[in-house]
């Protein structure tokens, strides 16, 4: 799949990533290093050698995926440590090389076509877990990754060398042959390793400088060296290709707070073992990622769009864990460079990814939510007393392999009123939009009803939060809930915005938001036969919509972000709560002329206002921006709101609005924000990141994919 190019050169990490491992093998940015890593906020820090040299007196010619570093030589012979300048490799550059990033590939490639190394990390439907045989566990939870090296000789006179490397002066390299007589290549304990098929024309370089081998043991190798790799021959008229896995394995226990293990772990006994499987089933991996590249390729969206949907989708795989317990599976994704577990505000949006794949995981969540991270709590009243507030979630299950204990995250703290506060009501309404989601979209009406007293008790604990008074209720939530202390005040997802969205209370956002679990509730109600719940969700929704049309400015054709305090911020998020009925096929409520009319008509007017540059679009980069008054932007929200717009008010965007993919695409493929793979928060007016790397929440555009397929919507 080629990638649109931009007026400058493309440079940006991908993370290359087996799904359910929390590890990835990440590379791509030039003149840096990259390589292979556990749970980490960003790339690791090894230099990956790949590369061909054509004639022994020439340099080798090498993807510049490394950098300088000091050899461990000296260590051993008491002279100081120099950083090697090494005449016997030179750096390919960009204009030597083409790059194509694919939903499940990373291939380079020399611009005469004859070199070439590519990376796949395949994905596709996947049963669950606990009901997979070993057979089916293996071969869809293996922690690997296939690859491949080659080079066409076909019109060469001499032999032609490739290399495949890695050189990491702190870690210590054993050949994998010493363990498996099917393997040729290397491994770095039992963590992570390489390996190809033993051949005669592959041979195994280990020691201090992989290009210089100047000490070699009895078979050649010098085992305390930091370098390992395999060099590959291309005989004079031949093409090769030479296949490559890539893998990893951790044995023992993998978290603590609730004590997990891998799963892959119950499947295969060792690295060696996943190695060789990927070797051995490598026909299928390959299938399987030029499955998910054709359905991309061949979408009908934009380069920049694909370009975005594949980078997030690595991402995502990368921050991917599947773990084991007495109970069975349990899934989680971890929170890019902040490594939270199944952080809330995250899994509500990764879903619609999930759901295309493997639904299960969905369920998973949400029942170790509702089993360890539910809580009761009471809100607060103006008087200073408390109230009854009723059933909510936590922000996440932990953070870095550490699950928090029961009823409590690790982000959300007392007494605050910005970032680190309490997300009570947004958690609430995340439970019942993705439990629904789930229930509707998969057909699993036996989950559904094992859930009908907790969704009962979210649907009352979301009237608690407008007030104690059913009298003095009109919808929006307004107020706080007790556990954020007497001086602390809920917020909301978008935590590091301004109060224009970070706030909770009388949010225009986390109002629609609100609208839309009850649209949502109502339907799961009456699937349930519960006339009167449903009833009473349906008059709940309505009664919020009212209010959110009373709310709206004739005077600046517009919403207030706020609905106190005189704010004039201007957001787009006000659509975000429509795409719960949007996915599910719920014509009524999206229905421009239907239920609800009014209320679409003021959304429809408020974007026409807002999608204007200096508003919501940046006056400097044309980017989109989740608030006026911030140039804190998310991709991850701009791609969900692109999708509501672009299904239900396509009229409101400007030729400047439609075409900012580019722009985004943009933020992503150059240094900034390249050098974390898929970066979440950017400055909207620099392109620069500000926050969330290496995050897996931008495979919400996923959605994209479905765009093509709706019906029009009334204007």
């Amino acid at each position: 799949m080629p990638n649109t190019r931009s007026s400058r050169p493309e440079r940006f990490h991908s993370q290359h990533a087996p799904f359910g491992a929390f590890a990835s093998f990440t590379v791509g940015l030039p003149e840096n290093t990259g390589g292979f890593g556990y749970a980490l906020r960003g790339p690791a820090e090894q230099n990956v050698y790949i590369g061909f040299r054509e004639d022994k007196s020439e340099p080798w010619r090498l993807l510049p995926f490394f950098k300088p570093q000091a050899s461990m030589e000296g260590t051993f012979t008491g002279e100081a440590a120099s950083v090697r300048s090494n005449p016997d490799f030179v750096a390919l550059t960009d204009q030597d090389l083409s790059r194509s990033l694919g939903w499940a590939s990373d291939s380079w490639t020399t611009r005469d076509g004859r070199f070439g190394f590519s990376l796949l990390s395949p994905f596709g439907e996947t049963p669950d877990p606990a009901a997979s045989s070993t057979e089916e566990a293996r071969l869809n939870f293996s922690p690997h990754l296939n690859g491949w090296i080659e080079m066409d000789n076909r019109k060469g006179k001499a032999p032609v060398e490739l290399i495949f490397g890695i050189g990491d002066p702190g870690r210590i390299f054993r050949p994998l042959e010493d363990a498996h007589d099917g393997l040729k290549g290397f491994a770095c304990g039992t963590e992570f390793g390489f390996a190809t098929p033993p051949s005669p024309r592959v041979e195994a370089r280990q020691g201090f400088d992989i290009f210089n081998p100047n000490q070699r043991d009895h078979r050649g190798l010098l085992l305390i060296g930091g370098e390992a790799g395999l060099v590959f021959t291309v005989e004079p008229g031949r093409k090769r290709r030479f296949p490559l896995v890539l893998g990893f394995f951790q044995h023992g226990p993998a978290t603590t707070g609730l004590p997990t293990v891998y799963a892959y772990s119950r499947w295969f006994a060792a690295l060696e073992d996943v190695l060789a499987h990927g070797l051995s089933k490598r026909s299928h991996y390959v299938r399987l990622a030029a499955r998910r590249d054709r359905e991309l390729a061949g979408s009908k969206l934009t380069d920049d769009q694909k370009f975005l949907i594949a980078q997030s989708t690595h991402s995502y795989l990368g921050n991917s864990q599947l773990l084991w317990n007495d109970d069975g599976p349990v899934y989680v994704v971890n929170e890019g460079e902040y490594r939270m577990m199944n952080t809330f505000d995250l899994a509500v949006d990764q879903m619609f990814f999930e759901l295309r794949w493997f639904p299960w995981a969905v369920r998973n969540i949400l029942d170790l939510f509702t089993a360890r991270y539910s809580y009761q709590d009471r809100v607060k009243l103006a008087t200073g007393e408390t109230a009854r507030g009723g059933l909510s979630f936590t922000h996440d299950m932990g953070v870095m392999n550490n699950f928090t204990p029961e009823g409590h995250s690790s982000y959300e703290c007392v007494d605050l009123t910005g970032c680190f506060s309490q997300m009570t009501m947004e958690q609430l309404l995340n439970w019942i939009l993705t439990a629904i989601t789930y229930a509707l979209h998969s057909d699993d009406l036996k989950w559904l009803k094992r859930q009908e007293k907790t969704l009962l008790d979210c649907a009352e604990s979301i009237r608690h939060r407008d007030h104690p008074n059913p009298e003095k209720r009109d919808g929006l939530m307004k107020h706080d809930s007790a556990r954020c202390g007497p001086n602390g005040a809920e917020i909301t997802t978008y935590d590091s915005l301004d109060v224009s969205l970070g706030q909770a209370r009388n949010n225009l956002y986390l109002g629609v938001k609100t609208l839309g679990a009850w649209i949502l509730l109502e339907n799961a109600f009456g699937r349930l036969h519960r006339v009167g719940p449903a009833r009473e969700a349906g008059q709940s929704a309505d009664l919020l919509a009212e209010t959110l049309v009373g709310k709206f400015s004739e005077t600046d054709g517009c919403f207030a972000a706020v609905f106190e305090n005189n704010n004039t911020s201007r957001i787009i998020p006000a659509v975000e709560g429509f795409v719960y009925p949007l996915f599910l096929g719920l014509h009524h409520a999206v229905d421009r002329r239907g239920r609800f009319a009014a209320l679409h008509d003021r959304v429809a007017r408020h974007l026409k206002t807002v999608m204007k540059k200096g508003v919501c679009l940046d006056a400097r980069s044309g980017g989109w921006k989740m608030s006026s008054t911030s140039t804190n932007t998310w991709f991850s929200k701009i791609a969900l709101s692109q999708h509501i717009i672009r299904s239900i008010y396509p009229e409101v965007l400007s030729k400047a609005a439609a075409n900012a993919d580019r722009v985004h695409a943009d933020w992503q493929r150059q240094p900034g924000c390249g050098a974390f793979a898929l970066c979440d928060q950017i400055r909207s007016d620099t392109g620069i990141t500000c926050g969330s790397r290496y995050y897996p929440r931008g495979v919400v555009s996923v959605l994209w994919m479905d765009e093509a397929r709706q019906p029009a919507r009334p204007k």
